[in-house]
């Protein structure tokens, strides 16, 4: 409502850096909806819940070697709360205007793909 994104900042071991990314999880079992999973993730790394819930389609990030697909949605109409995160989680929790998140991708210095993806996906969207 603000122009404003949810977005995180935590270290990723792999790449040895703290990154910019989206709130975003696994599915807790197979058979779980997608949607509730995203639900579930948002509560739980952010705090917030949503009322608005847009479908933005699958990213698949490497077809090449690993059948993984994301489901991405933007959620709005936000609601803070208390967040759940795991014991081994530490997640710092920011609010960026998403015109300059696009900047930030635009300029390289968000490289995370899923990320990349759902902030153009969500300018689209949002700033027709």
């Amino acid at each position: 409502e603000d122009g404003c994104a949810i977005v995180e900042r935590q270290y990723r071991y792999p790449l040895d850096e703290v990154i910019t990314e989206i709130p975003a999880g696994k599915l807790d079992r197979k058979e779980e909806d997608f949607l509730e999973a995203g639900k579930r993730e948002l509560r739980e790394e952010t705090g917030y819940t949503a009322d608005n819930w847009i479908d933005l389609g699958v990213y698949i990030p490497a077809p090449a070697y690993s059948d993984e697909t994301i489901n991405m949605y933007l959620a709005t109409e936000l609601h803070a709360g208390e967040r759940e995160l795991d014991d081994d989680e530490f997640i710092n929790v920011q609010r960026i205007p998403l015109s300059e998140l696009v900047e930030m991708v635009m300029s390289g210095e968000i490289a995370d793909g899923k990320t990349q993806i759902a902030v153009l996906k969500a300018a689209r969207v949002l700033l027709k």
